[in-house]
């Protein structure tokens, strides 16, 4: 399930926001009432930002916390503000801004936009897959790496989200795919290791956590064993690219 978050000091705007997510389906929205009170050590599993209001310090924080992902969108929902008043906000073709009668359809809209283009979103002819032809469980399965945190996206939690046996789901994966979950998971992760050496500017040691090691040794020795270099090389690297 992907995670958006809205800062706002009304609850009619939340409860608003609430019922468009539901219609939209397959989002966990969490409420603050500032920006400040975010842990943002989760942020790389943010699909979404709403923002009804925010100060210069608020933007400094959020224009930060864009540095650190490459998906995060930020949106100002029934906002006064104007582009031009937010120069802090560097990546403004994230920024959305929804004013308006018929600001519930484009929030709505958006969101849809949000999860097809995802940064997350998985390569599945890169990976021999054809999506369209797995079975809805199968589906299921693959939207659920697609979103949930990556240390999450195992056979344990994927079966138990599924609500069937460990060794019925590697089964049914194998045969499916042609593949093991092993196997494609390892993909996955090369691919998302890419896309963030690339994108982002964090500590190795983040995007350790990030990719679901809770030891940044064993990130490092796993990345050395599979690509021939080691992170800080290998992130020296594609800053050349």
């Amino acid at each position: 399930m992907y995670k958006g978050i809205i800062v706002t000091t009304q609850p009619a705007i939340v409860q608003e926001c609430r019922d468009i997510i539901e219609q939209v389906g397959n989002i966990e929205l969490d409420a603050y009432e500032a920006i400040h009170e975010i842990r943002f050590d989760e942020v790389f599993n943010f699909l979404f930002i709403v923002i009804t209001g925010i100060d210069r310090q608020g933007l400094t924080i959020l224009s930060r916390v864009q540095s650190l992902t490459p998906g995060l969108a930020v949106i100002l929902y029934n906002h006064s503000l104007n582009f031009n008043e937010i120069p802090d906000l560097s990546l403004t073709s994230k920024v959305k801004m929804i004013i308006g009668e018929n600001r519930k359809s484009d929030l709505a809209e958006i969101l849809k936009q949000l999860q097809d283009n995802y940064w997350r979103k998985i390569p599945y002819e890169k990976f021999g897959i054809q999506f369209s032809r797995l079975s809805p469980r199968m589906k299921r399965a693959m939207q659920f790496i697609e979103s949930a945190p990556i240390r999450d996206c195992n056979i344990s939690a994927i079966s138990s989200y599924l609500n069937i046996s460990p060794g019925y789901f590697s089964q049914e994966f194998k045969r499916e795919t042609d593949q093991s979950f092993r196997s494609f998971m390892q993909k996955v992760i090369d691919y998302y290791e890419n896309l963030i050496f690339t994108k982002v500017d964090l500590p190795t040691k983040n995007i350790s956590q990030i990719l679901g090691y809770s030891e940044l040794s064993s990130f490092s020795r796993s990345f050395k064993n599979r690509k021939g270099v080691s992170p800080s090389q290998f992130k020296k690297m594609m800053s050349t690219v």
